[in-house]
């Protein structure tokens, strides 16, 4: 009884000092809420409709709104907005008198995006300017006062310098070929990480990926290349199809250069299965392992972000000092679930992909997703192996 009342009295305690520590998880209203729209309650219904194929987009090209009222005795604590594509900077505003004041301003590209009003409100509005891009939304979740659930995705930029750049062709690919990696080197042991994808494969596609990386406790905004998604069996096809084996070459050195990655990892230099993007990734970083530290290689995005020569570089599946990865470790970030199923739980997200025949477990085991090669090192060959930072001294360390 003792140990109860001490425990007991311990809460109280951490309440009293954090004020948050026992703090009410907020409820959906989404349902009770009304909604109007600059063009007029047009297809409002598809805000909510829990489907990312489905968008309401304003009808002009002003300023675009949507206006937000809470049932009758209630007040909105905050919302989580998917849009297919972002105005920017888009705004949160609340009734102040007869006009509107703003109280959220938010100038990054995220397709999702969560926000918590420090005064709850019984309207607000979400607006952007008008001229550019109509403002849209495919999925609106609004909340009651209190702490927003850990689903509310409130993602951070991306990293400005990474520790591991994980180069994937397509979404989904970053679960399949690489297993575990993401969530063991972010989530667990708090590297840097950056992951990037070649193709954009639709926003629809984004949408799920963005799930995928939010479930495995991934918080700053991955990047997505400006490519197409094209399916050829050999590399030079594909370089073809993404206009060129120089603006694909160009795209990846400047992702290096940008980041400045101390290890990165990509594809098979097979393409894993044959799949030329997937080709044209591996040999396009494989490229960048020089170039990117090469001023006289694409001057301009050397004078933009300087040159940068990486340590390390792995290939999926490459024969040469090969290492084999353990993803059936427990992650304690995770609630103790391993980096595979981690990784399979986020492909679970990939909705879209569930009929490809493609998945975590069989895939990634036909292609062995814990099989890597060392390609090319600066801090020589690993010896105890199994971990891509190996040789990689610490932000202390340096």
């Amino acid at each position: 009884m003792k140990r109860i009342l001490w425990a007991m009295a311990l809460l109280l305690a951490l309440f009293c000092l954090t004020g948050t520590a026992l703090a009410e998880e907020a409820g959906v209203i989404t349902g009770d809420c009304t909604l109007v729209t600059s063009d007029g309650n047009k297809k409002t219904a598809r805000m909510r409709d829990g489907k990312y194929g489905t968008r309401w987009e304003q009808g002009n090209r002003g300023e675009g709104w949507v206006e937000i009222t809470a049932p009758a005795g209630e007040r909105i604590g905050g919302f989580s907005v998917c849009f297919n594509r972002v105005q920017l900077p888009w705004r949160v505003m609340v009734p102040a008198g007869e006009d509107w004041e703003t109280v959220f301003v938010c100038n990054q590209p995220f397709l999702h995006e969560s926000v918590r009003l420090e005064s709850p409100a019984g309207k607000i509005r979400i607006t952007a300017p008008g001229g550019g891009t109509k403002l849209n939304i495919c999925e609106l979740t609004v909340y009651g006062p209190g702490e927003l659930p850990a689903a509310a995705q409130h993602w951070e930029p991306t990293c400005e310098k990474a520790d591991i750049l994980f180069l994937a062709a397509h979404a989904d690919d970053e679960l399949i070929f690489f297993g575990g990696g993401i969530p063991t080197y972010d989530t667990e042991r708090g590297y840097r990480v950056v992951v990037a994808y070649l193709v954009n494969c639709g926003y629809k596609r984004q949408h799920e990926l963005l799930d995928g990386l939010w479930s495995m406790g991934v918080r700053h905004y991955p990047v997505i290349g400006p490519f197409p998604n094209r399916q050829s069996g050999e590399f030079r096809k594909a370089y073809s199809q993404m206009g060129g084996r120089t603006k694909v070459l160009h795209w990846v050195t400047a992702l290096v250069r940008q980041y400045r990655p101390e290890v990165a990892v990509t594809h098979a230099w097979s393409g894993e299965y044959g799949h030329g993007q997937h080709q044209a990734a591996a040999r396009a970083l494989v490229n960048a392992w020089e170039k990117a530290a090469d001023p006289a290689y694409d001057k301009a995005s050397a004078e933009t972000w300087g040159t940068w020569q990486m340590r390390k570089l792995y290939l999926h599946q490459w024969q040469e000092n090969p290492i084999r990865m353990d993803w059936n470790r427990p992650l304690t970030a995770l609630g103790g679930i391993t980096g595979l199923e981690a990784a399979n739980r986020a492909f679970g997200f990939h909705i879209t992909q569930q009929t490809t025949g493609m998945d975590v477990v069989h895939t990634g085991a036909r292609y062995d997703n814990a099989a890597f090669g060392l390609y090319a090192t600066t801090v020589g060959p690993d010896l105890i192996g199994g971990d891509f930072m190996e040789n990689i001294p610490t932000q202390d360390d340096e």
